[in-house]
């Protein structure tokens, strides 16, 4: 049976980072529910970084709109032979500490060589945990 469904049905993207130079200094990481989504994909695009760059991408859990915030899964690096390329982190729904709370997801971008590092994030959550879920336009 062929898949009826539409990528809008099934997938909610968000601009996690709007694309940014960064320099010896982090993003301040955006914050999506996970109420819904089994996993969360972040799509971390990078485009020209200085020679020396050195880059960690660390996704990010956190409890509400305003509680703490912790780390969740495995982090990502990159340097400066990681031009122009696309690089992909994931956490699923059952990875985040949901007995203390963290329902959310966002990444944090940390440039720490001083040296500039151009990135944009893009979240994908997939796949409704108890229900199919509604989403916005």
């Amino acid at each position: 049976m062929a898949n009826i469904h539409k990528f809008t049905e099934n997938i909610k993207s968000d601009v996690a980072m709007n694309i940014a130079t960064l320099n010896n200094s982090a993003n301040t990481p955006t914050y999506y529910s996970m109420a819904n989504y089994d996993l969360a994909v972040f799509l971390v695009f990078s485009g020209t970084l200085a020679d020396t760059s050195a880059v960690t991408l660390q996704m990010r859990q956190r409890v509400g709109a305003a509680g703490d915030e912790a780390n969740v899964g495995t982090a990502g690096a990159l340097t400066g032979t990681d031009d122009n390329e696309v690089n992909v982190l994931q956490v699923r729904g059952e990875e985040l500490d949901v007995d203390s709370g963290n329902d959310r997801v966002g990444i944090l971008c940390t440039e720490t060589a001083t040296q500039n590092a151009e990135l944009g994030v893009i979240c994908l959550r997939l796949r409704a945990r108890y229900k199919q879920a509604t989403l916005p336009a």
